[in-house]
């Protein structure tokens, strides 16, 4: 049996990658040197974040090539078994204690602690300790300086001193690992269901009720979530100004009204107050308990008293703010199926007037290789959370365009934009009803 010869592209494509690696470093590595920014470490007092400016789309565009590429060279050199057999149930363990164990609050940061002091700390095992840290520094997390000495590094120091990233931790190696690990079950339990207690998470928590009637009755759960949540939002990508320059705003009617339907703490509505006079009714909609701690928190902004009000309000049921020039949801229709959606719309009619805008600021999902495979594997692995979560999904731009239709052919899709350097997209619809 005769093998067949690779041709000489295959046979040369981890070099064309390792030199293309090697050029956006430089690249990257000239633009952070240039404008006095930290270069990356994994050093203690190593940068937290990258530091590179939103505007900057070139270096941007280098360093995602940069993750790609490494990946696929990573994956080329080690071939289609080793590859597979790379993911591991177990790489979620060690972050699971050390989030759940406060591990990186055992000593503080510029100190130094053995596996027997750490022990003592989280009254763990030291045994288990060991093992946990172990693989943590392996996977970057801590680091070992000399055998049976434990130190922090950039990550460890992150954990320790970000609340909400600890958050974020704790929250995707327990909430959210144990629901993807019962997604299947649920899928084979409840085939094509569309009901959001009907999940991975459903079978995970043991209940019947949604994620968000379960954390409703876990305070600390909900907090945990809701902080997860906050790293998506508060990260690159999500910043406020995406949505209040790229949609024209100036254009509602001296007097309008916008209603931020799931609009949380009024985050977006307090932008907008404060740069576009002609809107003179702000008001903020999400269920009671939200409201009540928005509303705790308005003394805050006394220059958007009078303009910006809190109301509570149920999205599954019909709208009590009548005749508003735009009803916006920001990243809230992707949490919930098509099903639900469509009666999340529905009870936005009563209250419509011909010509009103329902703006969507969420996910579109792109055709495949349009985005960087860094970057579109972030928001397929969004879908897949949706769905685990809820039985919902992420959608593309015909999803939108279908999911209006649905829900009542007078909703007519005008355009969709998604702003350099957002990962949102500005959906606007008009009703002509």
């Amino acid at each position: 049996m005769t093998q067949t010869k690779p041709d000489a592209g295959s046979s040369t494509r981890i070099v064309a990658l390792s030199q293309r690696i090697a050029s956006n470093t430089a690249k990257l590595n000239e633009f952070l040197e240039a404008n006095g920014l930290p270069t990356p470490s994994f050093d203690v007092d190593g940068p937290l974040d990258h530091s590179i400016p939103e505007d900057a789309a070139e270096i941007h565009a280098a360093r995602a090539a940069i993750v790609d590429d490494t990946q696929e060279l990573r994956r080329l050199v080690l071939g289609p078994k080793e590859y597979l057999m790379s993911y591991c149930h177990d790489d979620l363990i060690a972050q699971q204690a050390i989030a759940r164990y406060r591990l990186v609050h055992s000593f503080p940061v510029g100190k130094e602690a053995t596996f027997a002091d750490i022990a003592k700390a989280s009254s763990i095992p030291e045994n288990n300790i060991k093992q946990f840290l172990r693989f943590a520094t392996v996977q970057g997390i801590f680091a070992e300086p000399k055998p049976g000495v434990i130190t922090h590094n950039a990550v460890s120091r992150l954990l320790a001193e970000d609340e909400v990233i600890h958050d974020w931790i704790d929250c995707n190696t327990d909430d959210m690992w144990k629901s993807a690990s019962r997604t299947c079950e649920a899928l084979d339990k409840w085939r094509g269901s569309l009901e959001p207690h009907e999940s991975g998470f459903s079978l995970a928590s043991n209940s019947d009720k949604t994620v968000y009637e379960i954390f409703g009755e876990h305070p600390e759960r909900g907090r945990r979530f809701a902080n997860a949540m906050r790293c998506f939002t508060e990260g690159t990508g999500f910043g406020l100004h995406h949505i209040t320059d790229n949609y024209p705003w100036g254009d509602i009617a001296d007097g309008g009204t916008v209603v931020d339907v799931g609009g949380s703490q009024g985050f977006v509505c307090h932008a907008l107050a404060k740069k576009y006079p002609n809107i003179k009714s702000l008001v903020v909609q999400d269920l009671p308990n939200i409201i009540a701690e928005a509303e705790s928190q308005a003394a805050a902004y006394p220059e958007l008293q009078g303009r910006v009000s809190y109301m509570p309000h149920d999205f599954f049921t019909e709208q009590p703010v009548k005749n508003a020039d735009v009803y916006f949801f920001r990243w809230i229709l992707h949490n919930w199926s098509d099903a639900r959606c469509v009666r999340i719309l529905r009870n936005l009619i009563p209250a419509l007037k011909q010509g009103a805008k329902v703006i969507i600021n969420d996910n579109i999902l792109p055709q495949p290789g349009v985005l960087s495979r860094w970057q579109e594997n972030r928001l397929r692995s969004m879908d897949l959370t949706m769905f685990e979560l809820q039985n919902a999904r992420e959608r593309e731009l015909q999803d939108w365009k279908d999911l209006l239709a649905l829900a009542d052919p007078r909703f007519i899709f005008v355009d969709a934009v998604m702003p350099p350097g957002s990962n949102l997209s500005i959906i606007t619809v008009e009703w002509q009803g």
